[in-house]
């Protein structure tokens, strides 16, 4: 099975997360494949906006644990973070608007890349946490660019590991607009609408101004990976691992 899918419809792409066994859980093929769709997406002359969702009952759940608890050594951690950071970079240099629409729990790097969304919708039964540091990790893009945009709430999510309900992330300006889960697609659509109605020129400007910090960004990604190489880290993963299993 596909862990990332690529849609074309008509002038919009749909990147749908698709590993709903694992809660759309992002390993290193997860991250590559992500990085791919939306380059392609982003050269293609033809597309007018991007969406991206998840498949099941999650948006993300972030990094995939189990896969960063077999990186053995720094090789092992700068191919799999690089990776991860590939997709950031392509998510930084996007020149068409990226609508997030969240059907489900957003844990992690999956909540940090709403981050990255121009308009985010999520469902009235999304949750949203930050919980890295409870495995003795840091959330790089949280931690880089997420308190330039949502200041001191980005940073209680992140020092507390809290979940969050929709509204509440509504509140702190993670989310722009809840709606109904039977809603989620209609309001996609109704913003795709607006979008498609602002000049492709426009846009293009407006998106470069809006552009991140990306070398801010990488060195937070850098951090990571070494603090998931160490002892703290890896216990606290296997411990969390156990309980999932148990």
């Amino acid at each position: 099975m596909t862990k990332i899918l690529l849609e074309k419809r008509k002038d919009v792409c749909w990147i749908t997360l698709n590993r709903p066994e694992k809660l759309n859980a992002l390993d290193k093929e997860s991250w590559s494949l992500l990085a791919n769709h939306l380059g392609e997406c982003n050269n293609d002359q033809s597309i007018s906006a991007i969406v991206l969702t998840g498949n099941g009952r999650a948006f993300s759940a972030g990094d995939d644990i189990n896969a960063m608890l077999e990186l053995k050594d720094q090789k092992d951690a700068l191919d799999f973070f690089n990776t991860l950071y590939s997709a950031v970079e392509s998510l930084v240099d996007l020149k068409k608007p990226l609508v997030c629409a969240v059907n489900g729990l957003a844990y992690g790097g999956g909540c940090e890349i709403l981050l990255f969304c121009d308009i985010v919708i999520a469902v009235k039964d999304a949750t949203f946490s930050i919980p890295e540091g409870r495995l003795g990790l840091i959330p790089p893009i949280a931690i880089s660019l997420g308190y330039l945009i949502l200041g001191r709430s980005i940073a209680r999510l992140a020092l507390t590991g809290d979940s969050i309900t929709a509204e509440e992330a509504k509140m702190i300006g993670l989310v722009d607009i809840v709606v109904a889960n039977e809603d989620l697609l209609t309001e996609v659509e109704r913003q795709l609408e607006k979008i498609k109605s602002i000049d492709r020129s426009s846009i293009l400007t407006i998106k470069n101004w809006l552009r991140d910090d990306k070398e801010k960004i990488r060195k937070a990604v850098m951090e990571l990976a070494l603090m998931a190489l160490g002892n703290s880290a890896k216990e606290k993963m296997k411990e969390f691992m156990n309980r999932k299993r148990s």
